[in-house]
């Protein structure tokens, strides 16, 4: 089951994957990957374009997606305008991420017009121990998902990232540049509830080249400004 959800992992677009391409992303042999891809195609959740052998991902998943709709509606909804200014205000590809089990997920996004700008899928999945989004959905959400993350690294690794993790949360941010994506930054912060708990977090994103001293700190104080005004939707307004 866990190789079967691996290589449906390895889809962040629409577009079409190679047998080699999820060898490469999973490290499964050929002949393993076809056994799984077949049984997900009859199941409905891959689809095997028959003249060219790529895969794509098939409506079985937007069947069960559409089942998760409501659960993320409401908030993206409340979202979408914050991102709109923030992209106004910035020029700069502004992002709202969420946890998805021990990764992170981009539930929403705004890009610029611009020619030159950061690129990012909605529903793409990242590791949450990498990148200033994670971080800082790590440093301020449970202490099981980040106990659980923490228990998967390196040990050697642990108390580097455990310091980094307290350092973002007593700056209320971070920011990473060339990790995920290369020549490109990212600055993160959280949106909190009044009671302190972790919504998600909010992320402004561009080429590593515009980035200075100066411009972090102005991103820094709009993204905080912009996450107060997000709010976690009730359980009564699900309901209705």
């Amino acid at each position: 089951m866990l190789a079967a959800l691996r290589l449906l992992e390895c889809f962040e677009t629409d577009e079409g994957l190679r047998a080699v391409d999820l060898r490469e992303r999973t490290g499964l042999q050929y002949s393993r990957i076809m056994r799984l891809a077949g049984t997900l195609a009859s199941r409905g959740f891959l689809y095997i374009d028959a003249d060219t052998g790529r895969y794509f991902l098939g409506p079985g998943l937007f069947r069960i997606g559409q089942l998760l709709k409501p659960r993320y509606d409401d908030l993206a909804s409340s979202v979408r305008p914050i991102l709109s200014t923030l992209v106004a205000e910035t020029g700069k590809t502004a992002m709202f991420s969420v946890t998805d089990g021990i990764s992170r997920l981009v539930l929403c996004k705004r890009e610029p017009s611009s020619a030159l700008r950061y690129t990012v899928s909605e529903g793409q999945s990242r590791p949450i121990e990498s990148g200033a989004s994670g971080r800082v959905i790590l440093a301020f959400g449970g202490d099981a998902l980040r106990a659980q993350v923490l228990a998967a690294m390196d040990e050697s690794e642990r108390p580097d990232f455990e310091a980094r993790l307290t350092k973002v949360r007593a700056c209320g941010y971070d920011v990473s540049v060339s990790e995920l994506t290369q020549d490109a930054f990212a600055v993160a912060c959280p949106a909190l509830t009044a009671e302190g708990d972790l919504i998600g977090a909010l992320t402004l994103a561009g080429p590593s080249s515009s980035l200075s001293e100066e411009m972090q700190a102005q991103y820094v104080a709009l993204l905080q400004q912009q996450a107060t005004l997000i709010t976690r939707p009730s359980a009564s307004a699900k309901a209705s």
